[in-house]
């Protein structure tokens, strides 16, 4: 019986050196797919549509800092998500944002495709009904500045009754408003 313990000797080595070799090639290919999942975030990464660039700065100066931009990445069905990115770098998903971080970024997006309009037409002008009532003073007063600033290329109109609202307007644009009461 020395020779069928021999045969399966061989054939416990054979195996061995089998598994050794699809292990090996399982190991190759992980790392080439993780290898190519960061290329791919890297390219992405340096593609950033300008659009969302400029939607990124808007909401930066609309929070007044405490987000540096807008993150994107993608889902495991490869669709795009965005998400708010804090100025400690730490990305919050747009479910973890409160309402009044949501309405800025909504209205971050918003500005920046008015601008990229105005840019290739003739710009129509954004006109916002009470777009503030959401928001406390300072994110009021971070929106009154990015409606200024936006209104370099697009007329911005901002109807309110909140007195407050007025005030703040003077207060953070001064002879740059044009203020008309009803």
């Amino acid at each position: 019986d020395l020779l069928g313990s021999e045969a399966a000797t061989q054939q416990r080595v054979n195996a061995e050196a089998e598994m050794q070799e699809a292990a090996r090639a399982w190991l190759v290919l992980r790392l080439a797919g993780a290898m190519l999942d960061d290329a791919l975030e890297r390219h992405r990464a340096t593609r950033q549509d300008p659009l969302m660039l400029r939607a990124s700065g808007l909401f930066a100066a609309l929070t007044g800092g405490a987000f540096s931009g807008i993150g994107q990445s993608f889902g495991e069905d490869d669709a795009q998500v965005l998400r708010g990115i804090r100025a400690n770098g730490e990305e919050v998903a747009i479910e973890g944002l409160s309402e009044g971080t949501r309405d800025q970024l909504y209205l971050a997006l918003r500005l920046a495709y008015v601008e990229d309009y105005a840019a290739r037409a003739e710009p129509a002008p954004f006109i916002a009904d009470d777009l503030f009532t959401n928001f406390d003073d300072a994110r009021t007063a971070h929106g009154l500045r990015v409606l200024a600033d936006v209104g370099a290329q697009a007329q911005c109109v901002l109807f309110t009754h909140h007195r407050h609202v007025a005030d703040l307007a003077r207060a953070e644009l001064g002879a740059g408003l044009d203020l008309i009461e009803l």
